[in-house]
């Protein structure tokens, strides 16, 4: 259990948006403190929290998903998704009163890819014309969002690929490192996920990359 004010605070905003969503008026189990202090431990706002356990429920409602769900590792990936788009970014998500300022925002990130160190030209002018192509493509604020979440990762992987393999293993050993005290107590699926949004996260700082969101 928490036991100091940052704790405290952290831990009762998980609890209380998973109580919400969730619907129920039960409180976190032992094995969802592990989780959220894990969270707390690798420096995932709360704020990033709550909105990866919003999505994770929105999205099971848009599936009108049946049953309860009674363990916060329901909303992990979903967490891990919302920490990853939502740095650096301004708090918040795209929603139909923002369109007017998608495609000033997608022309920006497309001049940004063009300044992408030259190493890296093929997969960042692929990035680039897949930008300029959604801004004639008609899609929503929010859907604009999660095709540049793919654009993002997929320019990502094209660089790591294309790092020496020295760089790819400190990056790599750099994350490990971070992740000593929890890897043991995660599962194969949620330590994989964890070392990916680690990974893209480290070479996006040593290489100045350009974050693919309309949060930024």
């Amino acid at each position: 259990m928490p036991e100091d004010a940052a704790d405290r605070e952290y831990f009762t905003a998980i609890e209380t948006e998973f109580i919400r969503r969730r619907g129920t008026p039960f409180l976190l189990s032992p094995k969802d403190y592990a989780l959220a202090r894990r969270w707390f431990v690798l420096g995932i706002p709360a704020a990033d929290v709550c909105a990866g356990i919003a999505d994770a429920f929105d999205r099971r409602e848009a599936r009108a998903a049946a049953g309860r769900v009674n363990s916060l590792s329901y909303c992990e990936g979903a967490v891990l998704e919302a920490w990853e788009r939502r740095a650096s970014a301004r708090v918040g998500r795209p929603d139909a009163s923002e369109a007017e300022a998608v495609g000033p925002r997608l022309a920006e990130l497309a001049l940004a890819l063009g300044g992408v160190d030259a190493r890296f030209a093929e997969p960042a002018a692929a990035a680039r014309r897949a930008v300029e192509r959604l801004a004639g493509s008609g899609k929503t604020p929010e859907e604009t969002e999660q095709s540049l979440s793919r654009i993002d990762r997929k320019l990502l992987r094209g660089i790591e690929e294309l790092l020496p393999a020295g760089e790819r293993d400190a990056i790599r050993a750099d994350v490990d490192r971070r992740l000593a005290g929890d890897a043991e107590a995660m599962d194969d699926r949620a330590l994989r996920r964890t070392r990916d949004v680690l990974a893209r996260q480290k070479l996006r700082a040593i290489h100045r990359l350009p974050r693919l969101s309309l949060l930024a």
